[in-house]
């Protein structure tokens, strides 16, 4: 501690030591946070995401239905909390003309069919939808249609579209479009198509989903579907833990053999959370470069520390004191500037991040981003990994005025003293 302490005509020295502890302190004020908002965006995303993509999926063989007593038989199974059929597959929209709207066609859009209101798998789905829509899908809606004598009453199901494309079509509430199925279009065949009025909208804020999704009930969705194999068929599962759907994938695939494809939510997006792992990775090492500027301080301040107290240092090993016992003094110093800094910047990181997460200090638009605030989550593993670097970092930064400390010659420092 005395070292550290600068003599009164050298003081510049412990500014250096001020400036390395600042220097620690900040890049480990900004990794905990970055890593804390990471987190908060990685969570978000999960949560969107599985609101309406399934923990597992099971297409059976060809586009056929699932075969009878296969729900039971899932459901059967320790950490399956749901089971629901589901029908996927690409179709044509049409929106109708209307008195202050022309009518719009949209091709290349998703439709799933699922099992409508009460669906087990996508119980969260309600945040992401306009409220009630889910419900709306399995039930029929009258809307008259023409005036005069050809005015008629005619029942509709319901449609979910995703909000942006909901925007590509000028579709609102309560208007009708038409669904077309482009396995129908052949020489020989009807094209295969029907009307759906619009009870909700999906704004899960990825653009992706947003502007190719679309909900129908399954029963609508298997008559659009009729018998071709374009049409994705199979089962949705829920599971208690998120976390088991690589094993439960691997143990369902073993249960029903060859014919079926069994996937998780891992596999379907592997490229969107391999990317946002990489960025949170990328993220870490460009701040990390912060703490290992100031190490580069510290080896400057210890530096000349030793060069300062180099006549000390020789009276000690000529008193007796062992090299590594010199060398320990200056590893110590380099050890102490890091621990101090990196409890400071640690500290304030988490203080900063709660505030962040608590408060949404930050706004973001919603209409651009996928929240209106930017999220934080505190995963005690995130602030330990970074006092471990930065302490690491610190003690490496030390080794080299230890050495050249332990490596004096009391001889050739005190000859002429």
């Amino acid at each position: 501690m005395r070292y550290l302490r600068a003599r009164r005509r050298e003081r510049f020295v412990s500014l250096i030591a001020v400036i390395s502890l600042a220097g620690v302190m900040l890049g480990t004020f900004a990794l905990t946070v970055d890593l804390a908002v990471m987190s908060g965006f990685e969570e978000d995303l999960h949560q969107r995401l599985l609101a309406f993509t399934p923990h597992l999926t099971i297409q059976t063989p060809q586009g056929q239905t699932p075969a009878p007593g296969l729900v039971d038989r899932i459901m059967s199974l320790p950490g399956v909390v749901g089971v629901a059929p589901y029908i996927s597959g690409q179709v044509l929209l049409a929106s109708s003309e209307t008195a202050t709207s022309a009518g719009y066609v949209k091709s290349g859009a998703v439709m799933r069919g699922v099992q409508a209101p009460k669906n087990p798998v996508l119980a969260d789905l309600t945040k992401a939808l306009t409220p009630g829509a889910l419900a709306q899908l399995g039930v029929l809606h009258p809307i008259t249609e023409g005036s005069g004598p050809n005015r008629r009453v005619v029942d509709l199901p319901g449609v979910i579209l995703g909000k942006s494309l909901a925007a590509d079509l000028d579709a609102e509430l309560g208007r009708v479009i038409t669904i077309i199925s482009p396995s129908s279009f052949g020489a020989a065949d009807i094209p295969r198509l029907k009307r759906f009025i619009v009870v909700g909208f999906l704004h899960s804020g990825m653009a992706e989903y947003d502007a190719s999704l679309l909900f129908v009930n399954i029963t609508q969705a298997s008559g659009l579907a009729g018998d071709s194999p374009q049409f994705e068929r199979g089962l949705e599962v829920r599971l208690s833990n998120i976390l088991d759907a690589p094993l439960m994938r691997r143990r369902i695939a073993r249960m029903l053999g060859p014919g079926y494809t069994v996937s998780d939510w891992t596999q379907t997006n592997i490229g969107l959370f391999s990317g946002l792992k990489l960025e949170t990775f990328t993220h870490f090492l460009v701040l990390l470069l912060i703490v290992l500027v100031a190490a580069f301080n510290i080896v400057a301040t210890l530096v000349m520390v030793v060069m300062e107290r180099r006549k000390e240092v020789a009276i000690l090993q000529a008193m007796g004191a062992p090299a590594n016992s010199v060398a320990a003094i200056f590893l110590f110093e380099g050890a102490l500037l890091g621990v101090l800094g990196t409890i400071g910047g640690v500290g304030a990181g988490f203080i900063a991040s709660l505030l962040i997460g608590k408060y949404h200090l930050i706004r973001l638009p919603p209409d651009v981003f996928m929240v209106s605030a930017v999220p934080a989550r505190l995963y005690p593993a995130n602030f330990l990994l970074v006092a471990a670097a930065a302490i690491a970092l610190c003690i490496c930064a030390a080794l080299y005025p230890a050495w050249q400390a332990r490596s004096l010659s009391p001889v050739e420092v005190l000859r002429y003293e």
